[in-house]
């Protein structure tokens, strides 16, 4: 416990100069940063932090990353509006019973395609804006190796190279920490604390924009074996904090087969836009070693965001 507190002291130490609120929000860069790449997720309000168990974790609680019993492959596709789509690739392998588990995933942001003109209107062609992320990470065991895995405290850190790119590119190297906790009250609660991006800036047009730093602290609730409630905190360096909350029903079809429901909301947009925003629903299908998740979430008068995805866990 000694190891988790002083790691969390060095994060704030780090970061006491940082707003964590409305005042500094579009002062940051690297917007990739902030977006969920996980259906499942998103679909319960973007409340999973404690509450994720293939290779997805390493983008979201990289000391989730224990939860996977051998090898976990995540890809998923999230399609946004005015063309802007989002890509990503994760993998981990568990490295034994008592080691931990490796993990190393990328995502990419495609901005679509942007219309260039002068002063004058003139046409000038056009540009891609897109970003990209590569993180590599390990989740291991900091407490208790004779003790129930469930019983113990989990450390997870990644490494991530971070690419933004306009007309010309601009790089910076980041890096995240998570923690989940012992589980409590007869494993039925469990907490984590995951502290993102928590160094780095990129320098374009000849100034140096902070990437966001996050910080989540992040609950679930097991209702009974097919029900579960999570609920996050997060606080973006770029706005106030807020909150979210997720619902998720199993339903047994067969031996082999699963389905999902899921429902969630958040209080992120909640006062940016019009239309209905800040809630999102989702599906998800497990049959075998094989799942596909869908998310659905409108986003005001801007349209909607679709989300879909495809773990094996072999």
């Amino acid at each position: 416990m000694k190891k988790t507190l002083t790691l969390i002291s060095i994060f704030i130490s780090l970061n006491a100069n940082s707003a964590f609120d409305s005042s500094s929000y579009g002062t940051t860069a690297a917007s990739i940063l902030k977006l969920n790449i996980n259906p499942r997720c998103v679909s319960m309000g973007e409340a999973c932090t404690s509450d994720i168990s293939d290779a997805s974790a390493i983008d979201i609680n990289p000391a989730n990353l224990v939860k996977i019993p051998k090898n976990s492959l995540f890809l998923s596709h999230n399609i946004f509006f005015e063309n802007i789509t989002l890509e990503s690739l994760s993998f981990a392998a568990n490295l034994g019973k008592n080691t931990g588990t490796f993990g190393i995933g990328v995502k990419y942001l495609n901005w679509g395609k942007i219309e260039k003109t002068d002063d004058y209107a003139n046409d000038m062609g056009s540009f891609s804006p897109n970003e990209m992320v590569v993180e590599l990470g390990f989740a291991s065991y900091l407490t208790g190796l004779t003790k129930d895995p469930e019983e113990r405290i989990v450390f997870g850190g990644i490494g991530k190279f971070i690419q933004n790119k306009i007309e010309k590119s601009a790089t910076t190297l980041s890096a995240d920490i998570g923690i989940l906790f012992p589980y409590m009250f007869d494993r039925k609660l469990a907490l984590s604390l995951v502290f993102q991006n928590i160094v780095g800036s990129i320098k374009m047009d000849q100034e140096n924009y902070d990437i966001t730093k996050i910080i989540r602290l992040g609950s679930s609730v097991f209702i009974t074996r097919n029900m579960t409630i999570n609920s996050d905190i997060i606080m973006p360096q770029d706005r106030f904090l807020y909150w979210s909350i997720g619902f998720e029903e199993r339903i047994k079809i067969n031996k082999r087969t699963q389905f999902s429901l899921r429902a969630g909301a958040n209080t992120r947009n909640i006062s940016d836009m019009e239309g209905l925003r800040s809630v999102s629903f989702g599906f998800g299908i497990k049959h075998w070693d094989y799942l596909f998740d869908y998310s659905f979430s409108p986003f005001g008068n801007l349209g909607n965001i679709h989300r879909i995805s495809l773990t094996i866990n072999y």
